[in-house]
């Protein structure tokens, strides 16, 4: 199709999605008796998302280099629709254009990548009112509730500009060993969510509050990872660190901010705000292990662990920080046969940001067969068994908002069932 020399071949698709989630919330408890309006309805909360993208892919590599150009266009439409929504209807359009190139130079690999993202943020700002008002006020204004709590929108439309470049470079130095050294700077725009929510979010049990004066976030990353294999043993390690100015996150207020007048007024929930700071995050991945050739299959065993730490520039840290795993698993696998056997050993996570708490360790044992059958005319018939957490642990996400009052699940078993090819 193209012969011209400069264009091999174009890649492109349109998408078109129409997505709607239903979440039903059962009653707030520890409501008051004349404080019956002020409670979180039990009705649904509807969150729709129609989008628009469509991206391609031009592929101009020749002799001398492999390079690729990308285009990505997106026309979004968010909307929450209930007694708890908690932002109002925003749209979104972006335009992105991306450089891609690679090429070997002697005994070392170069990637190199530009990004330009063209952003336009349009949301609304309802001004949300509190009670002034005593208990026994509200007796006699029950009927005018909500219209004293009807307060004025404010419309924002917030263009972003972000350029974003990668570079990575990589060199083996013999069969079974090589290292790659990457740098990146990383500009990325806030979200709808975090410039506009304004309004109860029962999934995190807050009441969240965005900021529509946010910026970009811009993050200058480095990384170095070793990678070696040889007669079925296998190691890595990846050391990284990450500078963001504008660091974008939801941190919790104290009571205090606002005194315990209100506090029925929020039907339990806690205020949090988006808010942005620099900071640093920096850590580490490794995972080595053996791959055992056995009669009629293959057994590998492997050791892996992560850690990573993240501070404001003021020094506090930076809230719901996973903590340290280490990771152990054994898995044999033959042809029409797959078994997996995995512990995660969890850390107690104690270094906590404002106004968090420490996070106990937990160990969770997961295990994992699958077995396939051939039935007729070349149909293949997968049957698989997972059991999760067979240690029955108390385990909390410590990056969860609602760790304390929901766990990770207990002991849980299930059946899986997949035809192919028929």
């Amino acid at each position: 199709m193209f012969d011209n020399g400069i264009v091999n071949q174009v890649d492109y698709f349109f998408r078109d999605s129409d997505y709607s989630l239903t979440e039903q919330h059962a009653e707030v408890e520890g409501g008051h008796e004349g404080h019956e309006g002020h409670g979180h309805d039990e009705g649904p909360t509807v969150f729709l998302n129609e989008a628009r993208e469509f991206g391609a892919i031009i592929d101009l590599s020749n002799d001398f280099i492999k390079q690729k150009l990308s285009l990505n266009i997106v026309d979004e439409d968010v909307s929450i629709i209930g007694a708890e929504a908690f932002m109002n209807p925003a749209k979104n359009e972006e335009f992105t254009i991306g450089y891609f190139a690679s090429k070997d130079f002697g005994d070392f690999h170069v990637d190199f990548g530009v990004r330009h993202d063209q952003l336009d943020r349009k949301g609304s700002v309802t001004e949300r009112h509190e009670h002034d008002e005593h208990e026994e006020d509200h007796d006699e204004h029950g009927e005018e509730h909500e219209e004293e709590h009807e307060g004025e929108t404010t419309v924002f439309d917030r263009d972003f500009n972000n350029t974003s470049v990668a570079l990575t470079i990589g060199r083996s130095f013999s069969d079974n060993f090589e290292m790659n050294i990457g740098w990146s700077l990383v500009e990325r725009a806030p979200s709808a969510v975090e410039l506009y929510m304004n309004g109860p979010h029962l999934a995190t049990g807050r009441l969240e509050t965005g900021d529509p004066s946010l910026e970009a976030e811009k993050g200058s990353n480095f990384d170095i990872n070793f990678a070696y294999e040889k007669d079925g043993f296998f190691g890595s390690l990846t050391l990284f660190t990450h500078d963001v100015d504008n660091y974008i996150f939801l941190i919790d207020e104290i009571e205090e901010d606002h005194g315990d007048e209100h506090g029925d007024e929020l039907g339990g929930l806690i205020r949090a705000n988006h808010l942005q700071q620099d900071a640093e995050l920096k850590g580490y991945e490794l995972e080595f292990g053996k791959v055992f050739d056995l009669a009629r299959g293959d057994l590998t065993v492997s050791f892996g662990r992560d850690s990573i730490s993240g501070e404001f520039d003021d020094g506090s840290n930076i809230p719901r920080m996973v903590p340290d795993r280490n990771i152990y698993s054994a898995v044999y696998s033959e042809p029409t046969l797959d078994l997996s056997l995995r512990l995660k050993d969890v850390h107690k996570q104690t270094d906590i940001g404002f106004n968090e708490t420490v996070s106990e360790g937990y160990e969770m044992l997961d295990l994992r067969v699958s077995k396939t059958f051939s039935v007729d005319q070349g149909a293949e018939l997968t049957l698989s068994l997972f059991a999760n957490n067979l240690l029955n642990e108390v385990a909390r996400n410590h990056s969860s908002f609602v760790k304390d009052p929901v766990p990770l699940p207990g002991r849980n078993y299930g059946i899986k069932l997949s035809l192919s090819n028929f």
